[in-house]
C-alpha cells in the first residue's frame, strides 16, 4: 500500500509580541521549561526540553528576526518584527495542526484575522478559509488525518479553523498528555 504524500504547507500570521519580547520569554523559561545552550551573542541557541534531551529546537537570532527550527519534525518559524515596531509577522512551514503546538515555543499572542495559508502548488498566500477549501478539494472530500489533532491549534487561533476541521469527539480536543495522565491515575486517584 502506497503511503500518501502531503503537500508542503506554509502559513503566515501576525503576533502582538516582538522578537525582543519572545527572547525575553525564552530566557524566563530557562530551567523551568527548557535549558538554553549556545551563545545569544553569536546569534544561535538551542532549547532542550527538561527531561527529554531528544526534544530540542534551534533558535537563530538576528536584528529584528528570529528563526526557530524544531529538531523532531523540522518545522520552521520565521519571526520578523514589523517596521512600526508593534508586533511581528510569523511564517511557519509545516502542517496546520502543528501551528504553535511545539512544547519548546514561547507562547505567542495571535492577532485575529491574520492567518493565511499557501501550499507549494499555489501562487501566493490565501485567507485561511480559501486555503482550507482548496485543501479539501485536493483531498476529494476525504478528511486529512492531520486534522484530528488540529483542535488544540484551533483554540490558539480564535476558533477561526472550526469550520474546516472534522467534527470532534471530546477526547480529540483534550490535550493528549492530560488524557494519558488521567488514564494512568485510575478511578480513585486525585490529581
Amino acid at each position: 500500500m502506497k503511503e500518501k504524500e502531503f503537500t508542503q504547507s506554509f502559513f503566515r500570521f501576525e503576533i502582538t509580541q516582538t522578537t525582543k519580547v519572545l527572547m525575553y520569554k525564552i530566557r524566563m523559561g530557562d530551567g523551568k521549561h527548557w535549558e538554553i545552550d549556545g551563545d545569544e551573542e553569536r546569534g544561535h541557541i538551542s532549547l532542550k526540553e527538561i527531561g527529554r534531551p531528544m526534544n530540542s529546537a534551534l533558535v537563530m537570532l538576528g536584528q529584528g528576526y528570529m528563526r526557530i527550527i524544531t529538531a523532531c519534525s523540522g518545522y520552521e518559524y520565521l519571526i520578523q518584527d514589523k517596521d512600526e515596531g508593534d508586533g511581528a509577522e510569523v511564517t511557519f512551514t509545516g502542517p496546520v495542526n502543528a501551528l504553535l503546538a511545539q512544547a519548546l515555543m514561547p507562547r505567542m499572542r495571535y492577532v485575529p484575522g491574520t492567518l493565511q495559508g499557501m501550499s507549494e502548488d499555489m501562487d501566493d498566500y490565501a485567507p485561511i478559509a480559501e486555503f482550507m477549501r482548496i485543501r479539501a478539494e485536493r483531498n476529494a472530500g476525504s478528511p486529512n488525518p492531520q486534522d484530528a489533532y488540529g483542535w488544540r491549534v484551533n483554540m490558539k487561533f480564535n476558533n477561526e479553523l472550526v469550520p474546516y476541521f472534522p467534527p470532534f469527539e471530546g477526547e480529540m480536543r483534550e490535550n493528549p498528555k492530560k488524557r494519558r495522565r488521567r488514564e494512568r491515575a485510575g478511578k480513585f486517584n486525585r490529581y
